[in-house]
């Protein structure tokens, strides 16, 4: 009897394996969850579809010495006229962000999506439930070199942009997100990049956008070092009644970028923008139509649409003291030129500084802490300035 019992439990096991092994050869079964070809991925039942879910929950305390800036060191916020150094606290979560990415296995190779926003949105209040809009940031989708949707700009320097505590950063970049098709290629030894983007005059009354305004970008990126150069050209053109002559005009801008590990634990970065008609292109330079900014274009007294001529620069160093702990310094300029005697109260510079540091508590975790200084000056050489104190908690996922 027991040996009979023997064969029968051998009996049963063997069939349990011959099941299990049929199960394999037949596959997974499409209704299962599996990890998929992306970092913290899985892929959609039934598909070859990754789909990988993040974001972060970020927490800021904010103290202004000088003037109330709001969430964000918005530099040509500044009030020229306002000398009475109030200080004020404000603390908000409007970085929380969340994303979704997806990549699909073609003959062409990956197909891949990204959609992503943050509550910088409008609307909300902080009387009862702080609640903030969601916005869009990205959403695009890339194939093959083809890129279409919304990202960032393909006129913006990467290889110089410092890492800050407050959500806006340096001044003296190109910080832009807007739709466009792009398409990138490897060319010698980086790759270069040809964009149509989604137009927007700014700093004149009646802007009309007739053509997309047109981006390059050659990028190379070494072991130790990168560098960046770009060019813009744009169509500026307005429907005022006071542009009774010429009401169009042609805008363009200029990049290059670079950093270098001058140690281990060190970077330097660099980057200067300029351009005539450049306007959004440099942050902070955007423009309105009462030119109390810098702006694109302006509409003159003989009624000619004439374009600004506008520069910006930044520079930052990054030092790794831990494998935890990160510094930098970084230090941001723009300058407009705009005729002072029509325009005596409009931004002529602003300037920037972050000092700003980061402690990775634990894995998904990092606390920052940071002093930063804005400096505004009109063209009328009136000026105002101000320093922050921010904090900050960062949790990931």
């Amino acid at each position: 009897m027991q040996q009979m019992q023997r064969q029968i439990e051998r009996l049963e096991r063997e069939q349990r394996q011959s099941a299990q092994q049929r199960e394999v050869a037949a596959g997974v079964p499409a209704d299962v969850v599996t990890g998929g070809d992306m970092p913290g991925s899985f892929k959609v039942p039934g598909s070859e579809t990754s789909v990988q879910i993040g974001g972060y929950v970020k927490f800021d305390a904010i103290y202004d010495l000088d003037q109330d800036l709001g969430d964000t060191l918005f530099v040509d916020g500044l009030d020229a006229s306002d000398d009475s150094g109030d200080p004020s606290f404000r603390s908000h979560a409007r970085q929380s962000r969340l994303y979704i990415k997806t990549s699909t296995p073609t003959a062409l190779g990956a197909a891949t999506t990204h959609i992503e926003g943050d509550f910088f949105g409008g609307g909300g209040n902080e009387v009862f439930s702080n609640s903030r809009g969601f916005r869009l940031r990205h959403a695009y989708g890339e194939l093959a070199g083809l890129l279409a949707g919304q990202t960032w700009s393909n006129f913006m320097h990467f290889s110089a942009y410092p890492t800050t505590v407050d959500f806006d950063g340096p001044v003296g970049v190109s910080f832009i997100r807007q739709a466009q098709v792009r398409y990138t290629l490897p060319v010698g030894p980086g790759e270069l990049s040809l964009a149509a983007e989604n137009p927007e005059g700014t700093g004149y009354a009646e802007s009309r956008d007739t053509a997309p305004d047109v981006t390059a970008r050659y990028k190379w990126q070494g072991a130790a070092a990168a560098v960046e150069a770009g060019a813009l050209l744009r169509r500026l053109e307005t429907d005022d009644a006071a542009a009774s002559s010429d009401d169009a005009a042609t805008g363009y801008g200029l990049m290059l970028a670079g950093n270098v590990d001058v140690a281990d634990s060190t970077r330097l970065m660099a980057g200067v923008l300029y351009g005539d008609g450049i306007g959004r292109y440099i942050y902070t330079a955007n423009g309105s139509e009462d030119g109390d900014s810098i702006g694109a274009a302006y509409i003159d007294p003989d009624g000619s649409l004439e374009t600004i001529e506008a520069y910006g620069f930044n520079t930052a160093v990054v030092q790794e003291w831990t494998p935890a702990f990160t510094s930098s310094l970084s230090y941001g300029l723009v300058r407009g030129d705009r005729p002072e005697d029509i325009f005596p109260t409009s931004t002529r510079t602003l300037q920037s500084i972050h000092f700003s540091h980061f402690y990775q508590w634990s894995d998904p975790v990092t606390l920052g802490f940071e002093v930063s200084h804005a400096y505004k000056e009109l063209q009328n050489r009136d000026d105002a300035d101000n320093t922050r104190l921010q904090f900050s908690a960062q949790y990931s996922f």
